[in-house]
């Protein structure tokens, strides 16, 4: 199946910045496409898969001219989702390139808020307790992703008042002054994180706890303006 996929020409190639990460320095290249499709054999041990073979679109993106210090990059994509033009193809690259914020928001349902840990025993109650958590997880990676891409950006702007105001008024600082990144190390030092100059960035359950505590602080708010009224 691989040699079959790389033997396949180039169809078309596209500028692509290849992000810093731990050992590999950020820069600029070209990577180039080829698309098609497939027929995968089920394997014979799973009966569950049945015994046709499995009609797939397989694509492919990789890198030809790549520094000689450097790996070079390779995708190789199955897909039951139709791939018959290049838009779609480039497309469907992109659906890919979402993997890491999908698991970082699997990251933060499973780590953070302990989906796994609530032993719920049916699928109607898994899918109630999705329906709760899951908007939770998604603001709390929006937030993440902002301090991380805007880090300057006033926390007012992306911050529910109230919030910001708590978290502001127990670091001893003025909302308005506040940007995401100081916001957000703010709530992660809330639930433990030290931020000393040697440690990395905060995990999902120093932030869930320090977001939980954030909660329940402006619970006890509400609750005590009604309480006054």
């Amino acid at each position: 199946m691989l040699e079959t996929i790389r033997s396949r020409p180039v169809q078309a190639s596209h500028p692509f910045l290849v992000p810093r990460t731990h050992g590999r320095r950020a820069r600029q290249s070209e990577v180039q496409l080829s698309f098609g499709s497939i027929c995968v054999m089920a394997p014979r041990w799973e009966k569950r898969c049945g015994t046709e073979p499995l009609p797939l679109w397989a694509i492919r993106v990789w890198e030809e001219d790549t520094p000689a210090d450097e790996e070079p990059l390779e995708w190789l994509l199955l897909t039951s989702v139709p791939t018959t033009t290049i838009a779609q193809a480039w497309e469907h690259v992109q659906w890919y390139a979402c993997r890491w914020t999908v698991e970082d928001s699997h990251q933060c349902l499973k780590t953070g808020c302990r989906i796994e840990e609530r032993q719920v025993q049916s699928v109607a109650r898994l899918i109630r307790l999705l329906g709760l958590l899951s908007p939770l997880a998604v603001r709390l990676l929006q937030l993440r992703n902002l301090a991380r891409c805007d880090p300057q950006r006033p926390a007012q702007e992306v911050v529910e008042h109230d919030v910001l105001a708590l978290v502001a008024t127990h670091t001893d600082r003025i909302p308005g002054e506040m940007s995401t990144a100081t916001f957000w190390k703010a709530v992660a030092q809330l639930g433990g994180y030290l931020g000393r100059r040697g440690d990395g960035p905060a995990g999902w359950k120093t932030l869930w706890k320090g977001w939980l505590r954030v909660q329940a602080w402006l619970e006890g708010v509400h609750l005590a303006f009604h309480l006054l009224l």
